[in-house]
């Protein structure tokens, strides 16, 4: 009866561990999405690689890369989020530093720490085109503002 106890025992800790290493929902993509255009501005594209979840983080690691289609050098500031926080994309905070795009330019890929598993959203906002980036003077967005 002892004998029985540990065998079932071992069984169970053999079927636990390897459903641990199996469950995963999102495996980490090898190849990158195909280009997506921001709601803000429609000339600025973005694409993204899905990593591994970060365990320490409780966060999955996404790869990010921006590409612009406009003449003129551009400034944004950037948020990435889930998709599930859309509605409060204004409220975040982030800590991304602010982007210089030169014109008709893909970036360099950045790796960010987002608990998303499947989808994020990408937050463009004050944005300013040309050399130089100072003052208040915003661009106001490509999408029609609804009244």
């Amino acid at each position: 009866m002892k004998n029985r106890g540990y065998f079932l025992s071992v069984i169970m800790l053999i079927m636990i561990g390897t459903m641990g290493f199996t469950l995963n929902p999102v495996e980490s993509q090898n190849e990158w999405s195909e280009w997506q255009k921001t709601t803000c501005a429609k000339g600025l594209d973005y694409r993204t690689k899905i990593g591994r979840y970060d365990m320490t983080r409780r966060a999955r690691k996404w790869q990010i890369q921006f590409k612009s289609r406009y003449s003129l050098t551009m400034h944004y500031n950037y948020k990435v989020m889930s998709i599930n926080r859309k509605k409060d994309a204004r409220k975040i905070r982030a800590n991304n530093p602010r982007l210089h795009l030169e014109a008709n330019i893909e970036s360099k890929e950045f790796a960010l720490y987002v608990k998303a598993n499947k989808e994020i959203y990408m937050h463009i906002d004050k944005v300013r085109f040309g050399d130089m980036d100072k003052g208040n003077n915003f661009y106001p967005c490509d999408e029609k503002k609804k009244k």
